[in-house]
């Protein structure tokens, strides 16, 4: 565990950060919104930041942030142990996943910090971290997506589909109650808010849609490493999450095949770390690279004949579609991916419903040079503006923080 104070206070009000990852660095889809609600908060706040992570690496990564929080405190979680742990308590009833993050010693160190600290308000990531919140202190708590949809989704597609279809109850249970208890529960979408509401009719509900850093993201054109002629398309993600998966894995046998057949020269890169066995099975097949993590996902942002989105499960935010849009480049998604972002898609954003919809939207897009189309980047950065985005969430912790003030007083 890393549990240490910065070298300075302020008499700025104090504020609970409690994170299931730890918020360093921004550098995948659930450290990303994590990061900037830190950061932003820091500007108005003294945060003290207690968090999970997963290895000494990123106790290490939760270290650098002394530079802008006030205290860190990171407790290792081993998975592993968690995960068996978490199932035991499952078998009696529990909520899978909040057994998982229900680590003794965090509890313990937030209690502690509670003592020592008179805390204003609590900023919560994800609902598995409400447990830890003190007792009678004031909370926002950021849902991030409705995860029991996934669960409920899995239930209909994987095996054994009961025990999917159990979490699925238990996690959307869990949901309510901590929806419930905050004093208001954001989430990424209007889309994700709309479905909480139909569950949790009396809690307080809001969205709040990402940001995308178009200053590293700025469109500029960028040579593939070793691969300047490739005539290819993208598809960018985390390749051990099963929706990217289950996304990569059909449209390398169903769609691309077509594509090939009517581009011969045409190749389709899978880039992301952690590819599972059955995304690098594609690598079998003809014109299909699975390349994992690479140190600058730009060029083949910019480098790309088509980026495509095909997921059939997508929840909250898809951060590599807002990545692409940033460079001025075209996503061609799925409607699970298009729903997300409830009635207004996003300039650039290509609704594909079908198989035939993808295919003859990209063999069009194959027909023009890669570049970046500037009407959708300005939309992407007005829209996915990280600084207006993450007032929002200084705002509410102000009302939050201010009602307990009155309180005290």
């Amino acid at each position: 565990m890393f549990d240490s104070c910065s070298a300075y206070q302020t008499s700025k009000p104090q504020v609970l950060f409690l994170s299931h990852c730890v918020p360093n660095p921004p550098d995948k889809g659930e450290k990303i919104r994590a990061y900037h609600e830190l950061k932003a908060l820091t500007e108005d706040y003294d945060v003290h930041l207690a968090c999970l992570a997963r290895s000494a690496d990123e106790v290490r990564d939760a270290q650098a942030l002394l530079d802008c929080c006030a205290s860190v405190h990171a407790e290792l979680l081993r998975p592993r142990l968690a995960l068996a742990r978490a199932g035991a308590e499952f078998l009696t009833g529990a909520c899978l996943n909040e057994a998982f993050y229900s680590n003794p010693a965090l509890h313990r160190c937030v209690e502690r910090l509670a003592r020592k600290i008179p805390f204003q308000a609590a900023f919560v990531y994800t609902a598995v971290m409400a447990p830890y919140v003190p007792a009678g202190l004031p909370h926002v708590l950021d849902l991030v997506d409705v995860d029991s949809e996934k669960w409920t989704h899995y239930a209909r597609i994987r095996r054994p589909s009961f025990l999917y279809g159990l979490e699925a109850r238990r996690m959307r249970q869990f949901e309510r109650l901590c929806a419930e208890k905050s004093a208001e529960a954001i989430l990424t979408t209007d889309h994700e808010a709309a479905i909480l509401r139909q569950f949790a009719p009396s809690a307080r509900v809001a969205s709040i849609e990402n940001g995308v850093d178009t200053d590293y993201f700025d469109g500029q054109p960028r040579p593939l490493p070793n691969e300047q002629d490739a005539c290819f398309l993208a598809f960018i993600g985390t390749m051990d999450y099963h929706p990217n998966v289950a996304a990569a894995v059909s449209f390398g046998r169903e769609i691309f095949p077509e594509l090939r057949r009517r581009v011969p020269e045409l190749e389709f890169f899978i880039v992301g770390r952690n590819p599972s066995p059955a995304v690098l099975k594609l690598r079998n097949e003809p014109n299909i690279r699975v390349l994992g993590a690479v140190p600058d996902v730009r060029p083949y942002l910019s480098s790309a004949a088509a980026i495509v989105a095909p997921l059939d499960l997508a929840r909250g935010v898809q951060n590599k579609v807002l990545e692409a849009l940033a460079m001025g480049r075209k996503v061609f998604a799925s409607d699970a991916v298009c729903r997300t972002f409830g009635a207004d898609v996003p300039l650039g954003v290509i609704r594909c419903a079908t198989s035939e919809r993808f295919v003859a939207e990209i063999l069009e897009e194959c027909r023009r040079e890669p570049v970046c189309d500037e009407n959708i980047r300005e939309a992407a950065r007005v829209r996915f503006s990280w600084a207006r985005n993450m007032q929002k969430i200084n705002d509410k912790i102000a009302v939050v923080s201010g009602e307990r003030a009155q309180v005290l007083v």
